[in-house]
């Protein structure tokens, strides 16, 4: 429900000297929820939007969100040839999924009307951080909402500047200060979401940051409350309603289906709704609306109740075996459910009609689909319950680790013959191979987006194929989620990535997810590891990871090492962490409850910590250190300094020199603006020769150099000029053919012919070069210079003509040898 309002209303807050800004009333009225979230001149449209009706057959929470980052907010036009933005790019997807994050679990249980977050980038400074704003403005959008969003959330950014932890630190001092970028999502009560990057920072610093973090936080959630409070809209779900309606209508309810069974207490809540008519008001459609939602939440718990008090006294000591099964191969423990579950389903008693009568006076002898929905569901949550209970309060996991122990660890290196570099990780049931290649510096990535990064040449890439998790699927491109798992291996190993000056490579690695059950990202980061080790990388240190569980039963709670299936989705909290021995490099955990303190955080940390180290040691026993030279297939750098106005020498025309330079010795080229060239050879003789080519192309000819296989490309009545290299020619004079006189020129040397000089002269006022013959060549031999001179005293005479050279006797390099390229010389 959709109605454009005038309500205008705005609250600022300031967060680590920043002034933030909520504005709604003003844009997008129509939406359910609109709010303009402004800091600096980042300002960004956050819009919400829901239906009133659930999704028919949902068994999700059908949210979506997207974050659309307009090109025309920092003044750009999109590249490309349609010139307008397409797909996301991936900061917004990135920033999409860590909106999801936290607001996904904020919503009353059972909720499944479809929702929709949209925030729109309208203006980038570049200076503040526009994914801040787009997690604090779907926030705000939402409380302001007549959706049932239990929020709100805060978000903020934290990184060290000078040593000292900074709050919402420009992109600037982000890009500047890279030990690290910390984003944190929370609540007025804990936290609930983190992702960092960090170079090594230790677990007490990280700590310090959240801690910092959540004081900021409960301040932005403090202004989106006072800005619901001046513009939300009343909510479709109201807990006052829901109380007035469970004491109105819950007897009547529970009788019906007491009597009748569970479908006929659809009866009962049409019976209790308000009608509307023509005369009805705008109040009258909010009030149905919201007493509708109310009896639907009512009915859902009543039903709910009813079905699982008899499905716990029948079958939960069935139920609690099969907690066991988790330690089963997965084809096994599906079917042991799927029995246990049919059986459950077909043959448990309840207190109450099961489905339609067979005759008068006679009892429905098979549950209608309605019924066995509600006793699976009753046996679902039982199951989850008790192993929940198993985990926290008997501190027994379902496959019968302790909860420190890691699954068993196998490492390899080398498994792909073609590749630069592999590593394969197997832990427990999650298998990752990561395959490297090496790359020249122009196949780096190209960024285009509202950040100051212009191009990457680390990337780090992961699949999820359908056959990793036993299932069929289509496979059109990288979802969300493998967009969002490669950024974070990502972050974890960026900051051991030797720098362009050490390592003048662009890196990719593809991690192929083979087996999952449990952690694959975390699995990518230690496969990348291997294969960086593997490839020759000279990366700082090896980075391990690990995923670590917290399952909380009122004060009962336990931290679990590598978490894999159950406990990952019957868990409280996600927390995967990386880094070396020295330190965290990345870290990613959602909370699913309040009540998760700083003592259970710190354990959690520390008891990662030592699960890292263990990985590593297994990780170095399969590669101990970073091996000595480059893969044999890996392409070779080698580098050479030339003069900056030298460069346009070795690019030449139209970048024909390069061009011919890179097709002769079989290597690329790339020329940096310092006059740094790095040529790119898997031959390291054909690198060489390329190297003594841009040397010999750049080097100043000077006195006593000599110049082989010289080509002759003018001849005038006093001498010869020979192309000493491209761009440069010396004047050979008639006077230094030999040991005497020759009339002409073209009586012993022509156009075309092959020489051997040395350079006898140089004149750099006057830009000449004067060369002696050492000997020509001659149909597969060489000609003495003496040879030449007899040649000349038998040639026939010519006519004398009026010719000198520019200059006095030396030669016409004129404007070659520099950047212009190019002959001033005749053509004949």
């Amino acid at each position: 429900m959709a109605i454009a309002t005038e309500r205008q209303a705005d609250v600022s807050v300031t967060i680590g000297g920043r002034e933030i800004t909520f504005e709604t009333g003003k844009l997008a009225k129509q939406a359910d929820g609109a709010v303009v979230v402004r800091s600096g001149d980042t300002m960004v449209l956050a819009t919400a939007q829901g239906r009133m009706e659930p999704r028919e057959g949902a068994d999700f929470f059908p949210l979506t969100v997207d974050v659309e980052e307009r090109m025309y907010a920092a003044g750009k036009i999109p590249g490309g040839f349609f010139k307008r933005e397409g797909r996301p790019t991936e900061r917004a997807i990135l920033t999409a999924r860590m909106i999801d994050r936290p607001i996904r679990p904020l919503w009353p249980k059972g909720y499944k009307n479809e929702t929709q977050v949209i925030c729109t980038v309208l203006s980038a400074d570049l200076i503040t951080a526009h994914d801040i704003l787009c997690i604090n403005g779907a926030s705000a959008a939402l409380m302001i909402s007549p959706m049932p969003f239990i929020g709100p959330v805060g978000a903020v950014r934290v990184g060290i500047v000078d040593g000292e932890l900074v709050v919402n630190p420009t992109l600037p001092e982000v890009a500047e200060n890279t030990e690290l970028d910390l984003i944190v999502v929370g609540t007025l009560d804990g936290l609930t979401m983190v992702e960092a990057g960090a170079n090594e920072v230790p677990e007490d610093k990280l700590l310090e940051a959240l801690d910092l973090a959540h004081e900021e936080i409960k301040k932005l959630c403090e202004a989106q409350l006072d800005l619901q409070r001046q513009a939300g809209k009343a909510k479709w779900l109201d807990n006052a309603v829901t109380e007035e309606i469970e004491r109105e209508n819950g007897d009547a309810i529970r009788d019906r289906i007491k009597s009748e069974g569970l479908r006929a207490a659809d009866a009962a809540v049409e019976d209790a709704l308000p009608a509307l008519s023509m005369e009805s008001t705008e109040e009258d459609v909010l009030l149905q609306t919201q007493r509708k939602m109310s009896l639907a939440t009512v009915l859902e718990r009543i039903r709910l109740e009813t079905v699982l008090q008899p499905v716990r006294e029948q079958f939960e000591s069935e139920l609690r075996a099969l907690t066991d099964a988790e330690q089963d191969s997965k084809e096994l423990k599906s079917a042991k459910r799927q029995l246990l579950f049919d059986r459950i389903i077909d043959t448990v008693q309840l207190p109450f009609p099961v489905g339609p009568s067979v005759g008068e006076g006679e009892a429905a002898t098979a549950k209608d689909s309605l019924t066995k929905n509600y006793v699976k569901r009753a046996a679902e949550a039982i199951y989850k319950d008790l192993v929940r209970r198993k985990i926290a309060v008997e501190k027994n996991r379902p496959d019968g680790r302790s909860p420190e122990e890691i699954r068993p660890i196998t490492c390899e290196v080398g498994v792909s013959p073609r590749t630069h570099g592999s590593g394969l990780f197997t832990r427990g049931q999650t298998q990752i191979m990561s395959l490297l290649t090496l790359g020249t510096a122009k196949e780096g990535q190209r960024i285009d987006d509202l950040s100051l990064e212009t191009d990457r040449r680390f990337m780090h890439h992961y699949n999820f194929p359908p056959y990793s998790v036993g299932e069929t699927g289509f496979m059109r491109g990288p979802k969300r989620r493998d967009i969002g798992h490669g950024a974070l291996a990502q972050r974890a190993l960026e900051a051991m990535i030797p720098p362009v000056a050490d390592f003048p490579y662009t890196i990719r690695i593809v991690s192929e997810t083979l087996e999952s059950n449990g952690s694959s990202s975390m699995g990518s980061v230690c496969g990348s590891t291997l294969a960086l080790m593997d490839a020759g990388v000279p990366i700082k240190r090896p980075v391990s990871g690990i995923a670590m569980g917290l399952v909380k039963e009122g004060d009962d709670y336990v931290i679990l090492t590598d978490i894999q299936g159950a406990e990952d989705h019957l868990g409280d909290m996600d927390f995967k962490v990386a880094g070396t021995r020295d330190g965290i490099t990345a870290l990613q955990m959602d909370i699913k409850i309040t009540g998760v303190t700083r003592e259970i955080m710190q354990n959690a940390l520390e008891q990662a910590k030592q699960a890292r180290s263990t990985i590593l040691d297994k990780m170095l026993e399969a590669i101990p250190e970073v091996r000595s030279e480059l893969n044999v297939n890996a392409p070779r750098i080698s580098t050479v300094k030339i003069d900056q106005e030298k460069i346009g020498m070795v690019i030449g025309k139209g970048g024909e020199t390069i061009r011919s330079l890179e097709s002769d010795y079989d290597v690329q080229i790339d020329i940096e603006e310092d006059g740094t060239i790095l040529i790119y050879a898997t031959d390291g003789t054909k690198a060489a020769e390329a190297i003594a080519a841009i040397e010999s192309l750049t080097k100043e000819p000077e006195v006593g150099d000599e110049f082989h296989n010289a080509k002759v490309v003018k001849t005038t009545q006093f001498g010869a000029f020979v192309e000493l290299k491209k761009g440069t020619d010396g004047l050979l004079h008639v006077s230094n053919v030999g040991p005497g006189r020759v009339g002409h020129i073209e009586d012993v040397i022509n156009r075309g012919d092959i020489v051997d000089v040395t350079v006898q002269e140089v004149d750099k006022a006057r830009g000449r070069i004067g060369l002696k013959l050492i000997q020509k060549h001659e149909n597969g031999s060489t000609v003495s210079p003496e040879e030449l001179i007899e040649r000349a005293k038998n040639a026939p005479p010519r006519e004398r003509t009026e010719e000198r050279p520019r200059g006095a006797g030396g030669d016409r390099r004129g404007g070659r040898g520099g950047r212009s390229g190019g002959r001033d010389r005749e053509r004949s």
